[in-house]
């Protein structure tokens, strides 16, 4: 997985972390001194250091995707994070293919897998991304990626290559939508339905 850029500074996100490992320390502290456990000395710094370094760890894997978090603005990274399938429209011959987009995620990093299932002739791999909310409740993805094809099952004259994608995900329906470019002079249009359900509390 690679970083993402993203419209969210996180600032807000780091200083309620910042303030809960402050009171999380102080508990844990009371509790040492409550139960007679070494000197409060020992236990301060290391104590607000780990109990930060513990819970943005929790933020950052899980605590990202919940929904009462995005209500209250302390997180404003959209979720993307699933495994969407549906077809592809090339420039070249206006070729429809079946393919099948993979996102994993956190609240800072991110990975896009896309493969062309039928023949499984490529797969791409992001390298870059940037991820906004356009301010319709829908979330924008931009990545660049590199492309490579399986040698017998890809048209001779398809070589590994670069390119850049752009979609849209409506998440009223999980339609994922857009466009892609790549270095070899074609583009095309991508529309796909997320075939995995999420977990949001």
């Amino acid at each position: 997985m690679h970083v993402y850029s993203s419209n969210d500074s996180r600032t807000s996100a780091l200083g309620t972390i910042a303030v809960g490992a402050v009171l999380l320390a102080i508990g844990l502290n009371a509790a040492f001194q409550a139960l007679g456990v070494g000197p409060a000395w020992l236990f301060s710094p290391p104590t607000v250091a780990a109990a930060f370094g513990l819970l943005y760890r929790a933020l950052d894997t899980v605590g990202w995707r919940w929904s009462w978090l995005h209500r209250l603005g302390v997180i404003q990274v959209p979720v993307v994070q699933g495994i969407y399938e549906g077809t592809l429209v090339s420039s070249y011959r206006q070729t429809t293919v079946p393919v099948r987009i993979c996102i994993d995620q956190t609240w800072t990093r991110i990975a896009i897998r896309f493969d062309v299932l039928e023949p499984m002739s490529s797969s791409s791999y992001s390298v870059a991304a940037g991820l906004a909310s356009d301010g319709h409740r829908r979330a924008r993805l931009t990545y660049t990626y590199r492309n490579q094809t399986r040698p017998g099952v890809a048209e001779s004259d398809m070589n590994d290559h670069d390119g850049t994608a752009e979609v849209v995900l409506d998440p009223d329906t999980d339609v994922l939508s857009g466009r892609y470019f790549n270095f070899r002079g074609r583009q095309g249009t991508l529309t796909l339905t997320r075939a995995t359900a999420l977990s949001r509390s």
